[in-house]
């Protein structure tokens, strides 16, 4: 018997829609992220944070309602790094609370620390602490995709059955969906699925 139905790795958008979708398929279902990372690079370094710091900044300068107010208006004289990063940290830490929130709504057990395999389904966690957590699962999904463009998954539900998430190029999506396909057959019952573009 295993410990979960499913054991992503990764919390990022393609995890966790995964995660997600495993669940509502009344799947016991877990997710693998580091500490301060839920969310993935795009809610902690990437695209969340970059745009919200855009957003701050025009804001602040008054730059989007100088149309209306005249050439002199802004939020604030004196704009700092504190005023930017509190901001950000803000919208950062909400955004955290969402994904915990809807993944505590669909009964997705989050798992803090680093992922290793010990075998096909035995996924060992390192929390960072010293403290080590061996999980077992039917299935694992590995949705740690090094970039924005690219995090291809495979549930398994059935073999057929595969999510791929990709930017929006077509050529992008055609890629990581060939990629998925063939790491799906080259892992084809270990329970382990698995494709990096």
């Amino acid at each position: 018997m295993y410990d979960f139905d499913v054991l992503v790795v990764g919390s990022g958008p393609g995890g966790q829609k995964a995660a997600i979708a495993a669940a509502k398929l009344d799947r016991q279902v877990a997710v693998v992220e580091r500490r301060h990372m839920i969310g993935g690079v795009c809610i902690n370094t990437g695209t969340i944070p970059s745009k919200t710091l855009r957003e701050a900044v025009l804001y602040l300068t008054g730059l989007n309602q100088r149309e209306m107010y005249g050439q002199s208006y802004r939020v604030k004289d004196d704009i700092t790094i504190a005023d930017l990063t509190a901001r950000t940290q803000h919208v950062v830490g909400r955004e955290i609370d969402v994904i915990r929130n809807q993944l505590g709504r669909n009964r997705v057990r989050l798992l803090t620390g680093t992922a290793r395999f010990q075998d096909p389904h035995t996924v060992i966690v390192d929390d960072g602490t010293g403290h080590e957590g061996r999980y077992t699962a039917e299935k694992v999904i590995v949705c740690t995709a090094r970039s924005a463009s690219t995090c291809a998954v495979a549930i398994g539900f059935p073999a057929s059955w595969a999510m791929v998430c990709a930017n929006s190029s077509r050529r992008s999506r055609r890629m990581a969906a060939t990629r998925s396909r063939t790491a799906a057959r080259s892992w084809a019952g270990t329970g382990v699925s698995i494709a990096r573009a």
